[in-house]
């Protein structure tokens, strides 16, 4: 037997193996994440260096991390290059989305979190190649976004197919899928844990996926080590010392949260209010919507570069105190709309990076602003880029855990931990109601990934008593009572189930009007036949008994109605419980914990 043979048989070998098929899947998508994460990469810098630095003689300052080899070589911008380079982004963007894999429209993590919920996490084969196309020449050309959609798809995609090719559970796709988005996310942006919690944080708004989160860690940590082997083990960005010492400050970081839900909701609304009342309106083919919106952002970078791209060399220098108030403030607005033309007329590419450029100056601003104000209780102004970077995003795509930690990783401002913490805090609670992600589900309870184990978990909780009518008066039939004496009883009662019992009482079965309608009204039956002939086992419960098991034997008897029986003494009926009250109660369960919430 081949080693292939043998790798091929222990990952298709039954669910007690599941833990190490995942661990060692793990690794493997880890790798092809960090691998797909230095192609990405790799391409999106020579794309932008041919376009935007030797075509347009643009050289945008680049984070402290990421600085390239590539020196302005002088001379004027060439200014209709800007205006037109992210409109033929745009084309070439939408021509090879629309034509090949639509589902790879927009920002990209919304598709992963699509596949997770509604598809048992599969994701077609070239998906993560026509998404990583798109994206680079997207952002390549100009194109307000991001890279962790596109990274995203690309490990989520691997993840997805390794697990369908080694025919593994639902379950088991589903996870290796968000293994894959965690560790194309932890490599890009250096941020191993913040990766690997981004990715089961981002599925809801209020929970997680927890049982993912030891093999994305996994994959996270193999691929950013991949990545950073190389592209170096620094940080992103070079920030000043940041040390939080006055407390007087959580103040002004509290309003700072509020601040940045309000500017998130704006966002938000912007983003998806130009998708559906615009682009989605424009009466053309969907394939030159991309090109609409890339002309829109190029008549902005005409004015305004500074908004083209990611824009995280801006950020550097907002952090190092070089930007203006009204600079700021007036990027924060570009930037808002750029992203929107670019991502929601169907363009290709993430939101974090244009969400971290939008807190960034926010916070910069803000800070200016409160130290002019209070210049005796603001001790370093510029640490509120930082932790906009992190609180803008936790507040508008429901992360706030994953956000902070990323941000802490790319900036190395830990320092700032327990302000952030707060803000972020702040800005996830005060806008509980919009997202940037619309396919994120409120809790593990509303993914329909989930609703067999959580509806099996509410049933272990629920007893018998919460769901069955009591009724001790059902009348008991004497195993040896002719059938001519049964038909009043089932005319005149509504019950249909009847218990049979022995001289002694003790039930030995149950007569099901079902059951007996055929011979029920023969006359020539009613003397030939007894209760004994027609009754089938009896099948009882408790009130004490879960519903879960009432429920089972329900499935297990067909039958439409169960004896209630008292547990102490089985020989007294308290009552009938139908496979309806067991559902209602249900229901009603789930409807009153969903207020509590």
């Amino acid at each position: 037997m081949s080693w292939l043979t043998r790798f091929h048989n222990y990952f298709t070998k039954d669910a007690s193996q599941s833990t190490g098929r995942l661990f060692v899947g793990s690794i493997l998508v880890g790798i092809v994440s960090g691998l797909g994460a230095i192609l990405f990469f790799t391409l999106l810098g020579w794309v932008s260096h041919a376009v935007l630095q030797v075509a347009a003689n643009y050289y945008a300052p680049e984070p402290a991390g990421e600085a390239s080899a590539f020196e302005p070589v002088g001379g004027a911008i060439r200014w209709w290059i800007l205006l037109i380079a992210p409109a033929i982004g745009g084309l070439i963007s939408g021509i090879l989305v629309f034509t090949w894999a639509p589902e790879a429209e927009g920002h990209g993590t919304d598709a992963v979190v699509e596949a997770f919920h509604h598809k048992q996490g599969f994701i077609r084969k070239r998906v993560p190649f026509i998404k990583t196309i798109a994206s680079i020449v997207t952002i390549g050309t100009g194109g307000s976004a991001g890279r962790e959609g596109p990274i995203a798809q690309i490990g989520a995609g691997f993840g997805s197919y390794l697990a369908t090719t080694l025919r593994l559970t639902d379950d088991e796709r589903r996870t290796l899928m968000l293994s894959g988005a965690a560790g194309g996310i932890g490599a890009i942006f250096r941020s191993p844990l913040g990766g690997a919690l981004f990715a089961v944080e981002v599925l809801y708004k209020r929970d997680f996926e927890a049982k993912s989160l030891i093999p994305a860690l996994v994959s996270s940590i193999v691929a950013f080590s991949i990545f950073s082997v190389r592209f170096g083990w620094g940080l992103m960005f070079d920030t000043p010392s940041y040390v939080f010492r006055h407390p007087v400050e959580l103040l002004f970081y509290a309003v700072f949260g509020l601040v940045c839900a309000i500017v998130g909701i704006v966002y938000i609304r912007v983003f998806y209010g130009l998708r559906d009342h615009l682009f989605h309106r424009i009466p053309i083919l969907p394939h030159l919507r991309p090109a609409i919106g890339g002309l829109l952002v190029g008549v902005i970078g005409v004015f305004a570069p500074h908004i083209l791209a990611s824009g995280y060399g801006y950020l550097q220098q907002a952090m190092q105190g070089e930007l203006t108030i009204h600079f700021m403030l007036a990027a924060m607005v570009l930037k808002i709309l750029a992203t929107s033309f670019t991502i929601s007329s169907g363009g290709s590419g993430g939101v974090f990076a244009p969400s971290l450029f939008i807190g960034g100056m926010l916070g910069g601003a803000f800070g200016q602003i409160s130290a002019n104000l209070f210049p005796d209780l603001i001790s370093n102004p510029t640490s509120f880029v930082l932790v906009g970077m992190g609180a803008f995003f936790a507040g508008a795509a429901k992360v706030p855990i994953s956000s902070m930690i990323m941000v802490s990783e790319m900036t190395g401002g830990y320092q700032l931990l327990a302000p952030m913490m707060l803000s972020s805090s702040t800005a996830f609670l005060a806008n509980s109601r919009w997202t940037l992600y619309e396919k994120q589900v409120n809790r593990m309870a509303d993914s329909p990934s989930h609703l067999g184990d959580f509806t099996i978990d509410v049933l272990d909780t629920m007893v018998v008593e919460q769901a069955y009518r009591p009724n001790p008066d059902i009348p008991r039939i004497q195993k040896s009572t002719p059938l001519s004496d049964l038909q009043p009883l089932f005319a005149e009662r509504s019950e249909s189930y009847f218990p049979v019992v022995d001289e002694q009482d003790n039930i030995v079965g149950i007569i099901s009007l079902r059951n007996a309608r055929k011979v029920l009204f023969e006359e020539e039956m009613g003397h030939l036949l007894i209760a004994q002939d027609l009754m089938t086992p009896a099948v009882t419960v408790t009130p004490a008994e879960s519903m879960r098991s009432a429920l089972k034997k329900f499935l297990d008897s067909d039958y439409g109605q169960l004896i209630v029986v008292d547990y102490q003494d089985e020989r007294k009926i308290l009552g009938l419980i139908s496979h309806e009250d067991i559902i209602q109660s249900y229901n009603e369960e789930i409807a009153r914990r969903k207020l509590t919430v």
